[in-house]
């Protein structure tokens, strides 16, 4: 994507997600990396995947060679929330914590969530490569019903260079690391422990390098000037 391309935002005000309540899923999970199907068209109130109409609740990540995909899979929709979605600004951020990588992420005025990714978990390797400086990747995001698999809204955005380039250097490393599944999963739940909820996320993301963060969508393939996302909303 060049970076004058506009990104796009696909929306129903008329289905919301979640309360915001769903529990992160617990690791990222091989019987759910495999339901992309080649070719599925996605759309408002058409299935997230096909063959599948009940998930987990919580953030999942994809990274693969042709996407990268957000899904938040939620029960219970509010319209406040799904406006957050539909008008808000969206921030992320990215941390390792043992031997998992996670995604920080926060939409309008929604609380700071995350999404856990490790390439040990992928059957096969991880494909992502550095970007060139001054180019933009589409990110997708999908907010799912969980007890239908019906997607409420489609947001597609861009993340720079600079931001792409510090993950996937980052996941690489993770890739490299010793791993254990006992050791993956005891370094994810001390990370919930320590980040339970959505105002400790944000004092981890103010914690973090300016290469770090981005915004969705963000023009300039640089840090932005002001260090750590705006305040957690009260």
């Amino acid at each position: 994507m060049s970076p004058h391309e506009q990104w796009w935002l696909i929306t129903d005000a008329d289905r919301g997600w979640a309360n915001g309540q769903g529990a992160a899923c617990a690791t990222h999970r091989r019987d759910v990396e495999a339901t992309f199907t080649d070719g599925h068209a996605y759309r408002v109130g058409g299935p997230f995947d096909p063959d599948r109409s009940v998930w987990p609740q919580g953030p999942h990540l994809w990274m693969d060679a042709d996407h990268i995909r957000l899904a938040i899979f939620l029960t219970a929709p509010t319209r406040r929330e799904i406006a957050a979605v539909h008008t808000g600004k969206a921030q992320f951020g990215w941390t390792e914590q043992g031997i998992n990588g996670f995604l920080l992420f926060q939409y309008g005025d929604s609380p700071w969530n995350d999404a856990p990714f490790n390439p040990q978990r992928l059957t096969t390797p991880f494909p992502l490569q550095p970007a060139p400086r001054g180019t933009h990747t589409r990110v997708s995001t999908f907010l799912v019903h969980a007890d239908t698999g019906r997607i409420a809204a489609m947001r597609m955005f861009t993340w720079p260079a600079y931001f792409l380039n510090h993950v996937v250097t980052s996941v690489h490393r993770l890739a490299a690391q010793p791993y254990s599944e006992a050791a993956a999963r005891s370094a994810h739940q001390d990370f919930y422990d320590r980040y339970p909820d959505g105002p400790s996320l944000y004092r981890l993301a103010c914690s973090l390098p300016p290469e770090a963060l981005c915004l969705g969508g963000q023009r300039d393939d640089r840090p932005l000037a002001v260090t750590g996302p705006r305040p957690e909303p009260a």
